[in-house]
């Protein structure tokens, strides 16, 4: 009886804690608006809590939701601050949010300081730190692919140490020495952007335009980006350890055909000249029965070149902050290790960054950044050249040549063999030491105005050492002698500067000043020895080698620069800005009456939201600013002394019956050369609507650069090479546009950012009027860098059609290329095809169109970011190994054999030519349409997907952040060009064109904040 009583009270209270639980559920309902008008909010994310319990806000804002009586409700929405309301037992809750600015106080890093984003009226494009986490980029320029507009990033190799890419904004300004690299400051001070460890990045501003950048004058003609490290922040010490390993994977292999399938199309294309079989049917067998590997082998040897490495990579980095109100400080150190696909290949890379910042007095600040890294790769190499030499002549190398044979010999071809090199003992190394280091001292004297002071020093330190061994192939072949080739070599950089800033108000008029100094003094030095015929190959110092035939070489330069430069900024009422720009650059690298140049930029904007017809009838625009600017840059790149008379050592004569040590003058000098001038217009749109969630910008832009150095031509009576001279003009025009969208619902928020830019680039002006210059590759109305050839019609079926069409340039054949006949001495065809009137531009090595595409989205604890890139518009061709086949006996691929011309089948749009034995001399592969292909491509630039773990994990593992992604880089490309070959793999159309593949890496990674 007692237990029954115990079980009814229990049943009694369980029953009232359910019904309480009941109770404490209640019906909450209310609406939701802005609150500068009491504009109604459709689309409001309304949530409780700590669940997953909400809803959203309709048309005119109502919501209505059951919650616990003593939960709190969580209002969040695109462009308002987020509002947490506890429910108090409440059954109606009105909210009434506020806009948050954030989006328009956002500060963006530009040359010697900071601008709110809103009040820019130059073109600047930013990258965040979030754009740039956990990806396994080796090196920073990497990082930019698909990211921005207006900026052109190619990778042409992922050798490890050397994978970084190139970087072209708006175009290529000049084909002169002077390059089309911009201008990179790291912390406000010159140097490489592959110079800094990824992780360590806080932000990058690229400056596309002369109003953001003429105010580093002489050296931003090709635009600048500007890179800010991370700093510390105040409070106890933070712990953040990210780390990822991962492997790569070549992104894209040829297809060749295996020993049998070679040696019957070898047989086929000997027919085809005529000549006998080079295997018999007997021979062919062999190869396909694999029964005597050694003299009738299958090796796949670009393919097992490619496999032999591990490709693992790692890259670890581990970061300390903390400090004060007063004294912050961040630490980090990272580790990177890159094994490449190719066995005896590494790369390992060790780097520190210091930071460090202090309030002195209240007036007084310092700020401390110091970076550094130490590196070393190791690379096989073979007798006459280094690891990508190896790749080029495997690609050349056919599977009918063995590799390692049974008795320890090697097959070979000529002097190669990607097996036998690989074993030697021949080697190169890299080592290499930098430093960047900066400290800057600013003094507020008064409210608005501060002085600072700033000292910076970069070194850069290297030892090469390149050991080709003596190597005996088998009882036929051997190669030697030994020898060694050692590098040494250092460059430093000193820069100065002073600033003097001043920013006052008056009322709606805001006016801020900047003047400055700046001063840079760099120095290089090399030494390099030579020896050879070394006693073994164990033994790889120089002392070791024989001094019969020792070398010594040596050199050294220096250049300096000095600035002056200024900047003025208003702005009424938010609405009307205005900047201007000057710079005035003396270098020493021009004669004294050419060495000063001054270097302007003006630029406006109007803020169209600011004004009160657009707050009153358009209020759903945020943002609406038309901007404009125009500005001169310059470049200085021109090499150090070229207004001097050098005379060249090393010219020794006899005399006496004696060789005399001598010099002689070899370079007529140019005292009038001056800079490479660029002037720049740029016009823009900001325009960002539903509260912030959509921003567009879109700009076009004019940059012309004059007085290209050009080297022009003159009679040999004159027995010297004459200097370039400042004659040639290059204009790029074009436009850019990105988007950015962002959508918040709930538990799922998604980010859209795709960006666009067209580029027109063509040579205006060359020397003396002359319109052209093919061994350059100008043309005055078409691109840089652009293939000149003739136009193919197809391939010609048989004799008839040769002895019908109009003669060829070279002896064709039933099979090969037709060329058109365009033009004639009189403009119109002449029935004679030739290379004076029948060639023309038919494509460019510069792609006129560049696109990406950033994707993010969440779902509570995960998290998922894609990125795309791509480049068009251009074409280009490949090495002759990897175009043609049985090139200089060289491989044949199966889209060759699949779809070659032949008497059976006499295609005139085959895909490829009739079989035969082919050299650089061959008619049928001068340049034309035939052989270029398109070079554009859309490549999946990163992938990643990531799991947060929750609060309660976190607190019982005692961290603040536990993520752990998996991930992938070039990860799939699609494009149409050469089959098995990459687009973006940096090769030249030449005999013999050393490479080294692109590679996709897979990724597994973790963060962890202490």
């Amino acid at each position: 009886m007692f237990m029954k009583l115990k079980l009814l009270l229990f049943a009694s209270l369980l029953f009232s804690g359910l019904y309480a639980g009941a109770q404490d559920d209640i019906r909450v309902e209310g609406t939701v608006s802005f609150e500068q008008d009491g504009t109604p909010l459709p689309g409001v994310n309304v949530l409780v809590e700590g669940t997953q319990i909400g809803t959203v806000t309709d048309f005119d804002g109502n919501y209505s939701l059951t919650a616990p009586s003593d939960a709190t409700l969580v209002f969040s929405y695109i462009g308002f601050k987020q509002q947490k309301v506890g429910i108090s037992g409440r059954s109606r809750i009105d909210v009434a949010m506020e806009e948050d600015l954030a989006k328009l106080d956002e500060v963006v890093v530009v040359g010697y300081g900071t601008q709110r984003k809103v009040n820019l009226t130059g073109s600047v494009s930013s990258i965040s730190s979030e754009e740039l986490s956990d990806r396994p980029i080796t090196q920073a320029s990497q990082a930019l692919a698909g990211l921005s507009s207006g900026i052109s990033v190619q990778q042409g190799s992922g050798r490890p140490g050397s994978d970084g890419a190139s970087i072209r904004i708006r175009g290529l300004g000049t084909f002169s020495g002077a390059g089309n690299e911009p201008l990179v400051l790291i912390d406000g001070l010159a140097s490489s952007i592959n110079d800094i460890d990824p992780n360590n990045i806080k932000s990058i501003s690229i400056l596309k335009d002369a109003a953001s950048a003429s105010i580093y004058g002489t050296r931003a003609a090709n635009g600048v980006i500007l890179i800010e490290t991370k700093r510390g922040s105040s409070g106890d010490m933070k712990v953040s350890y990210n780390s990822y390993i991962g492997w790569q994977k070549v992104t894209q292999l040829p297809d060749f055909l295996d020993a049998e399938g070679y040696a019957r199309m070898r047989n086929e294309a000997n027919r085809n000249q005529g000549q006998a079989d080079a295997y018999t049917e007997e021979e062919v067998g062999w190869f396909a029965d694999g029964s005597d590997p050694d003299n009738y082998p299958n090796v796949p040897h670009l393919k097992n070149l490619l496999r032999s490495g591990s490709g693992f990579q790692t890259n670890h980095n581990l970061s300390f902050t903390g400090g004060n109100e007063k004294n912050k400080y961040l630490f980090a150190f990272g580790y990177l290790k890159q094994d490449g696909v190719v066995a005896e290949n590494t790369y390992n890379k060790y780097n520190v960054l210091l930071n460090f910042d202090s309030q002195i007095k209240e007036n007084l600040n310092l700020k401390v950044s110091l970076n550094g890294y130490s590196s070393d790769t190791n690379e096989p190499r073979q007798y006459d050249g280094d690891l990508t030499s190896i790749i080029g002549y495997a690609v050349r190398q056919g599977p009918v040549y063995a590799g390692r044979k049974s008795d320890g010999t090697y097959g070979y071809q000529d002097n190669y063999s990607p097996e036998a090199w690989l074993a030697s003992e021949s080697f190169s190394s890299r080592r290499n030491k930098y430093f960047l280091g900066g400290t800057e001292l600013t003094w507020n004297l008064f409210e608005g105005f501060e002085l600072s002071g700033k000292a910076g020093f970069k070194y850069f330190g290297y030892e090469n050492k390149d050991f080709s061994s003596s190597f005996i192939f088998d009882e036929n072949k051997t190669v030697g002698p030994n020898n060694l080739n050692v590098q040494d070599g250092e460059n430093q950089l000193v820069t100065l500067q002073a600033l003097a800033r001043y920013t006052r108000d008056f009322g709606a008029h805001n006016l801020s000043f900047l003047a400055g100094f700046s001063q840079e003094e760099y120095k290089d030095s090399f030494l390099r020895g030579y020896r050879d015929d070394f006693p073994n190959n164990e033994l790889y110092e120089l002392n070791a080698g024989a001094q019969s035939n020792m070398q010594a070489y040596g050199s050294g330069a220096s250049w300096g620069l000095r600035s002056f430069f200024g900047r003025v900024n208003y702005n009424y009422a938010g609405k009307y800005l205005f900047e201007a720009n000057a710079r005035y650059d003396g270098t020493s690298r021009f004669p004294k009456d050419g060495r000063w140049g001054f270097f302007p930029s003006f630029s406006a904007g109007w803020r169209i939201s600011e004004e009160s017809f657009i707050k009153e009838n358009a209020g759903w625009i945020q943002n609406l600013k038309l901007r404009a600017s125009w500005g001169m840059l310059g470049n200085q790149n021109i090499g150090n002394y070229p207004y001097q008379n050098v005379l060249t050592l090393g010219r020794n004569y006899p005399f006496g019956g004696n060789l005399i040590s001598g010099a002689r003058l070899t370079n007529l000098a140019n005292t009038d050369i001056t800079w490479e001038t660029t002037s720049v217009t740029n016009i823009g749109l900001d325009f960002s609507i539903l509260k912030g969630a959509l921003d567009i910008t879109a700009e076009y832009f004019d940059k012309t650069t004059s007085d290209i150095l050009y080297q022009v031509s003159v009679s040999d009576v004159l027995g010297l090479t004459p200097s370039e001279v400042n004659a040639a003009e290059v204009r790029n025009n074009g436009f850019e546009m990105s988007v950015n969208y962002t959508m918040d619902l709930g538990n799922f928020n998604i980010g859209i950012s795709p960006n666009f830019s067209y580029t027109k680039n063509r040579v205006t002006k060359l020397a003396n009027g002359l319109q052209q210059d093919i061994g350059q590759g100008l043309f005055v109305g078409h691109s840089v860098n652009s293939t000149y050839g003739y136009v193919a019609d197809g391939l010609f079926t048989d004799a008839d059609d040769i002895a019908n069409y109009p003669d060829q340039p070279y002896q064709a054949e039933p099979g090969f290329v037709r060329y058109k006949d365009i033009s004639g001495p009189d403009g119109v065809p002449d029935g004679v095809v030739d290379a004076t009137y029948d060639r023309k531009v038919i494509g460019s090595y510069f792609p006129k169109y560049a696109y990406g595409l950033n994707l993010n989205a969440d779902y509570k604890n995960f998290d998922l970011s894609a990125i795309f890139q791509g480049l068009a518009g251009y074409k280009r061709q490949i090495g002759s190994y990897q175009a043609y086949a049985f090139f200089n006996g060289g491989q044949i691929q199966q889209w060759q054999a699949d779809g070659r011309w032949t008497e059976e089948n006499p295609d005139r749009n085959a895909e490829y030519i009739k079989l035969t034995s082919l050299n650089q001399g061959s008619g049928t592969l001068m340049p034309s349409t035939f052989w270029n292909r398109n070079a554009g491509f859309l490549r999946l630039k990163n992938l990643q997907i990531g799991y947060s773990f929750p609060k309660k994990i976190l607190e019982i593992l005692k961290v603040t952040r536990l993520r752990v992604y998996a991930g992938g880089q070039n990860l799939f490309t699609l494009n149409d060009f050469y089959k098995g070959w990459d687009p973006e793999m940096g090769q030249e159309a030449s005999d013999n064109s050393p490479f080294y593949p692109i590679t996709s890496v897979y990724t597994f990674g973790v963060n962890v904040n202490f």
